[in-house]
Order: structure tokens, then C-alpha cells, then sequence
């Protein structure tokens, strides 16, 4: 659940938000008091939903602190296929862009603080501010390259060349995702995840 945040924390989270947005959106002091306004500082607890299959998503979010869970159920199964970390952005993107119903969950893997920018406010800065919309853009095109690069790499490279490939680009999943959410983003089973885990300590 979406918790509410002191006065300062929120302030210092918006800070934050401002300093990892400045490469995509170097705004003045001006432009980023009407933007700030469009800024929701979310926080959730570990386990907590912030989004639900079927519900729309309204909000294109950067992870501040913490990280992020996105599944699917597959025949009772939850089966995950990403996480955002701290700094990246979280979202559904079909949803958000089409403000329809999201096919997808997306949970709190441990207490986590997302600065949000709802989709209705983000429109208007569009128009009237044309240089926000490298925001909007960047957050898509990362997404997108990233699916490109994840279906590739399930159709071409066999589970232990995925595995050591994430954990070369993130070496963050070792330390904050359990080993049966690894496992199902690897799209494997977590007794193979283990066996391949164990092989590669055998081979240092």
C-alpha cells in the first residue's frame, strides 16, 4: 500500500528524483517547479502490490530506493520477467501508453520509494514543455531494448550463458533477488539455477 511520507522525506526524495533525471531532463529552477508538481513520492513495503493485472497503469515511476518485481501468472505460477532496480524506471508501459488494463503484476521486493509522474500531467508537460519529451522517450526506448536483447538471448543461449551474462550487467540481482524469482526470470527451474550456480564456484 501506498504509504504517506513526512514533509522533508518527501522533499529529499524529490531532490533525489531531480539529480537522476537531470541527464534526460536538464531542467532550470523554473521548469522544474511546475514539473516537481506532477511528482507523487510513492513508498511501499516489501510484499506490497503497486501494480495488479487488469488495473491501468497511471504512473511512469523511477525507483529511488529499493527494487521491483514484475510476473505474470501462468497456470497458477508466477513467472518473472524483470525487475527495476534503484534508479531505473518501473512501469507498465502498454498500459501506461494506452491507459488500458496492465497483463501483468509488478510487487515490492523489499520496502521501496518510487517517484511517480502521472500519465494526465505528463501529457501536458508535452505540450507545453517540448523538451520533456525525452523523459517520456527515454523510459520507452530503454524498455524496449531490453525486451529485444532478453528475447534474443532465450531463443539463442542456453540458461547458464544467461545467467552469467546478468550477473556481469547486474550484479545487483545476486544480492536483492530470491533465488526461485532468478530462477523464473532465467525461465528455469531453481534445483538448475543451483546446479549452475554450484558448477561455475567449482570452476574459479
Amino acid at each position: 500500500m501506498d504509504q504517506a511520507l513526512p514533509e522533508k522525506e518527501y522533499d529529499q526524495h524529490l531532490d533525489t528524483a531531480r539529480k537522476i533525471l537531470y541527464e534526460y531532463l536538464p531542467l532550470s529552477e523554473e521548469q522544474w517547479i511546475v514539473f516537481k508538481e506532477g511528482f507523487k513520492i510513492r513508498k511501499y513495503h516489501k510484499g506490497d502490490f503497486i501494480l495488479n493485472e487488469g488495473d491501468t497503469e497511471r504512473f511512469l515511476s523511477i525507483v529511488l530506493v529499493g527494487c521491483t518485481r514484475h510476473f505474470v501468472m501462468v497456470k497458477g505460477e508466477e513467472q518473472s520477467f524483470d525487475f527495476s532496480f534503484q534508479h531505473e524506471f518501473n512501469c507498465s508501459y502498454s498500459s501506461f501508453i494506452q491507459q488500458g488494463p496492465s497483463r501483468f503484476f509488478i510487487q515490492a521486493l523489499e520496502d521501496c520509494v518510487l517517484a511517480s509522474i502521472h500519465h494526465d500531467f505528463l501529457q501536458q508537460l508535452y505540450q507545453h514543455y517540448p523538451e520533456s519529451n525525452k523523459f517520456g522517450r527515454t523510459a520507452v526506448e530503454q524498455y524496449y531494448l531490453w525486451r529485444e536483447q532478453r528475447e534474443i538471448s532465450l531463443m539463442t543461449d542456453s540458461a547458464q550463458e544467461r545467467y552469467v551474462r546478468l550477473m556481469e550487467k547486474y550484479p545487483i540481482y545476486l544480492e536483492q533477488v530470491p533465488l526461485k524469482y532468478l530462477a523464473s526470470y532465467l525461465n528455469i527451474k531453481p534445483e538448475s539455477l543451483s546446479r549452475i550456480r554450484k558448477k561455475l564456484l567449482d570452476e574459479r
